[in-house]
């Protein structure tokens, strides 16, 4: 075998590909759509743990969230770098090979190797040993679905195994002996590739038509013996339907795939539409991403923001989002529930535990929320004391009614909400440090209104449908109703926008409301209101025209006209014209 002029480089295949162990299958399925690869390497470092048929790969598929770690090796498995000797091959007790490059990363595999390894055998065989041989090499590759076809150093046929004869179209006995150059003639083949392998002496693929009908992809291999002559070409094929089956059948699970994917995301949509969660700006996107992902999972969340940007509306999606959504999502607003109620609202309190309570006892709202999500509102207001026995239920997860004695465990995911700046508060010593950390696993921030300006449009548009629908009304916006709400800050934020939206429909008494109706509902000269700093001294001429110019000059950039900028000024339509004009003027030169 080490006299012989083959190398591994020339035995190897290619078509694989090589993942980290860490990579999510449906994700890997995902992105390899239209590849063709028939093994899947998986990878720790440098290092192949695993070799994954492509049909074992996608059976796979049904578990979500799998990763390569999860996947046993299709077959044992040896490994040879592309640089050793031919007779190394005599030395492996395995089927499979991975070949590394020089490089220490995998260049392709050699499956088949008994097979090979009798072929290249064959050559050491005396004349008198040959047909014993030659019939246990047979035996050895009968039972492969592999099509093998061996032909001589001149083109003759020598051997062809049971798998060649069905793809092919004929018998061993038919061909045995004949030149392939015969076989051409005969239309058995389209063309030979053995002819091709005897002129170039260089390995060969191409695609062959067959007796059947069939197109097949075939591969020669030239074997040299010591002296660098072609003794034999070596052949295997594929058929080709069989190929395009197996990628048809990916495509289709491919396009499943996208189709579920597509299904998951009118779902997810539709779940966020009937929390009355409608989000299209990009920040807000990026906060659905984020409960999307986080909602599986049993973090502890804390939502910030001000009040009326939806923090209750994010807890309950993360809810109904999660595993958890069979059992129920049990709210507490700490600033509502008086400090001496409190502790019995949250642990509870067994019979007889104070006067005036419940004969048959109380369970708390900790309890009920078992199994299900706990959502804390308002936590900043909670006092110190009950912080404490909060703080020793996150540890624990366990309670301890009052007055009772039983400690009782509680399987329950924690959501916390508030708008205030809890670590300021912590610094004031107005909020443990240790259970603000333990409530700050995951912060998520819900941005006010006024940041994300984008957003006032899409929920004007949303609370005029919801609204309209629910009033039996058809009541529009003129255009600079809505130019005018985009602009106004919103201090309440969402719940301000949606309860002046709902007082417009209702109150309104044209269809068409204009701004002359919208000054009944929302007060926008307080908003504009403010107080003028003086930082440095002007002639007290010099100072009031600098204001008024100011003045009428942002008035007009808001209303976008001279007749609402001097409505909101409380001056004449002629004054702010002539002011703008003579600013012009000024600017001008």
């Amino acid at each position: 075998m080490r006299d012989l002029k083959i190398s591994v480089n020339e035995l190897i295949r290619h078509d694989f590909l090589a993942f980290p162990v860490s990579q999510n299958i449906l994700k890997l399925i995902k992105g390899t759509a239209g590849q063709q690869f028939s093994y899947v390497f998986i990878m720790d470092g440098q290092k192949v743990i695993s070799v994954i048929s492509t049909l074992d790969l996608y059976r796979s598929m049904s578990v979500p969230d799998a990763n390569l770690a999860t996947m046993r090796s299709t077959t044992e498995f040896a490994i040879i770098s592309v640089n050793d000797d031919i007779s190394a091959l005599t030395n492996l007790n395995k089927n499979f090979v991975v070949v590394f490059g020089d490089n220490h990363q995998p260049v392709g595999f050699i499956d088949n190797l008994q097979m090979i390894v009798s072929l290249l055998n064959l050559k050491h065989l005396s004349c008198s040993q040959k047909q014993s041989d030659f019939n246990e090499f047979e035996n050895i590759v009968y039972n492969l679905e592999e099509e093998i076809f061996v032909t001589d150093g001149k083109g003759n046929v020598l051997f062809l195994n049971p798998a060649a004869e069905k793809v092919c179209g004929f018998t061993k006995e038919e061909v045995i002996g004949k030149h392939v150059t015969y076989l051409e003639k005969e239309h058995m083949i389209s063309s030979s590739i053995s002819m091709i392998v005897l002129k170039t002496r260089e390995k060969v693929v191409i695609l062959q038509q067959v007796k059947t009908g069939k197109t097949v992809l075939g591969t020669a291999v030239p074997i040299f013996d010591k002296q660098g002559e072609l003794i034999r070409v070596l052949c295997t094929s594929k058929d080709v339907a069989q190929i395009n089956n197996l990628f048809n059948k990916i495509d289709r699970q491919h396009h499943e795939l996208k189709a579920k994917d597509r299904q998951l995301n009118v779902m997810s949509e539709g779940l966020f539409g009937h929390n009355n969660y409608a989000c299209f700006s990009k920040g807000l996107e990026a906060i659905k991403e984020i409960l999307i992902k986080i909602a599986p999972t049993d973090l502890t969340v804390l939502i910030q923001g001000e009040s009326g940007v939806g923090k209750e509306v994010a807890a309950k999606l993360i809810h109904s989002l999660s595993p958890r959504n069979k059992y129920p999502l049990v709210k507490i607003n700490c600033g509502l529930i008086p400090e001496a109620l409190i502790e019995s609202e949250l642990f509870g309190y067994d019979k007889g535990a104070f006067t005036g309570a419940n004969t048959n006892g109380k369970i708390g709202k900790i309890e009920l929320a078992d199994q299900g999500t706990l959502f804390l509102d308002e936590i900043g207001e909670m006092p110190l004391l009950q912080q404490v026995k909060l703080l020793e239920f996150i540890q624990d997860r366990e309670i301890t009614r009052i007055g009772g004695s039983k400690r009782i465990g509680i399987n329950t995911r924690i959501i916390t909400a508030t708008n205030r700046d809890l670590k300021d508060m912590v610094k004031q010593g107005e909020f443990r440090e240790d259970l603000y950390y333990r409530l700050n696993v995951f912060p998520l921030r819900i941005a006010p209104l006024r940041e994300r300006i984008e957003d006032i449009s899409t929920f004007t548009e949303y609370f005029l449908q919801k609204f309209n629908d629910k009033y039996k009304l058809y009541k529009e916006l003129d255009p600079d109703v809505l130019d005018i709400l985009a602009k106004y800050d919103w201090p309440g934020n969402v719940r301000e926008l949606e309860h002046v939206i709902e007082r417009i429909i209702v109150c309104s008494s044209a269809d068409l409301v204009t701004t002359a109706d919208l000054n009944n509902f929302l007060d926008l000269k307080q908003q504009s209101r403010g107080r003028v700093n003086c930082t440095g001294l002007l002639p007290w001429k010099a100072a009031k025209k600098e204001l008024e110019e100011q003045l009428i000059k942002r008035a007009y950039d808001f209303y976008k006209s001279t007749y609402k900028a001097a409505n909101a000024l409380e001056v004449s339509q002629s004054t702010v014209a002539k002011v703008m004009k003579n600013m012009d003027k000024y600017n001008s030169t």
